[in-house]
């Protein structure tokens, strides 16, 4: 579950500038204004802060009749030293602040690896948290008019991050590797300014894994995010076939990716090579797609857990294996 932290004048804001009715009102305002407002009330845990002893007719809706999410209020948000947010932040934070700074503005963005929204520009970040005006089904067929033709296609739909999980039984392809499972990591590496966790789960016969490999690949692949300027922890995690994990899937802290085969979509060439039909990017400002990922985070929590035992964790894991998304 998201949790927003809303200042009370950008909340005031929001409430004051409701749209009117068509044809008054433009649809894309209204739908714009109504999802934001679902969103508050039961997509999202809130926190109103710096909070005015007020009457305010939406705050008194807002707070009761929730559906299953929590709200709060406070009077003072307490600012961060140097704008920079302590390791023990909730990772799915939402901050939508009244900065007086401009410079503050760009510490916070600059310095931490979540979702900053100010008081000119609160609007536009819900959409971009939502997906609200992009295709969040793309196909992944040759003769499709609108598809996903390349990775420099995520960009549209990354946000910053601080972890980063990858579940997906044939990344480690080493022929087609370069242009895929690199490609996609630094294509979100680009949208987050802060070292981020990575964890790259796949699965490999147990009759053909050496007790050297798991540590191999991951100098292999450390040496070549380094190559690339990327700045991250990584871990890999090698399942076996009684718990390797099926479907495959990119997490962070505000969106799923889900894939009908693997992530492995090009050749050298750019030529797509997937057997896959789709690719379904999933906002986490949604009830049932929340608790979807969270259900999928868990298990791989459990397998994690399985593959860390004695007789399988020299074999099949490598790095410290921190990430939070599984915490």
């Amino acid at each position: 579950m998201l949790k927003t932290i809303i200042d009370f004048g950008i909340f005031e804001d929001f409430t004051s500038n409701q749209p009117k009715p068509v044809p008054i009102g433009t649809e894309e305002d209204i739908k714009t204004w109504n999802t934001f407002w679902e969103f508050l009330k039961s997509g999202s845990d809130v926190t109103i802060t710096n909070y005015k002893n007020q009457e305010n007719i939406f705050l008194n809706n807002l707070t009761t009749g929730r559906k299953g999410t929590k709200c709060k209020i406070e009077e003072k948000f307490n600012r961060p030293n140097k704008f920079i947010f302590p390791k023990n932040q909730d990772i799915k934070s939402v901050f939508l602040i009244d900065e007086p700074t401009g410079q503050g503005k760009i510490s916070y963005r600059r310095k931490n690896g979540y979702v900053f929204g100010f008081k000119e520009d609160y609007t536009e970040v819900w959409k971009d948290l939502s997906l609200l005006e992009k295709p969040k089904i793309l196909p992944v067929r040759k003769n499709a008019k609108i598809k996903l033709s390349s990775w420099n296609q995520l960009s549209d739909y990354i946000l910053p991050f601080t972890d980063m999980i990858i579940v997906d039984n044939y990344m480690f392809d080493e022929t087609v590797w370069d242009f895929n499972l690199l490609r996609i990591i630094e294509e979100f590496a680009k949208k987050t300014p802060v070292k981020f966790n990575l964890l790259l789960l796949s699965y490999f016969n147990e009759n053909t894994l050496t007790k050297s490999y798991v540590s191999t690949l991951h100098k292999k692949i450390e040496a070549k995010l380094i190559e690339r300027e990327i700045k991250c922890n990584l871990s890999i995690a090698l399942a076996n076939y009684n718990i390797k994990e099926h479907d495959r899937g990119i997490f962070t802290n505000y969106l799923r990716v889900k894939s009908g085969d693997s992530f492995v979509y090009f050749d050298k060439n750019g030529k797509m090579i997937t057997k896959g039909t789709e690719i379904d990017f999933q906002p986490l400002v949604e009830v049932d797609k929340i608790n979807a990922s969270d259900a999928a985070l868990a298990d791989i929590h459990k397998l994690i857990d399985k593959l860390n035992s004695p007789l399988l964790k020299e074999k099949r894991l490598a790095g410290d294996l921190k990430n939070r998304l599984i915490e």
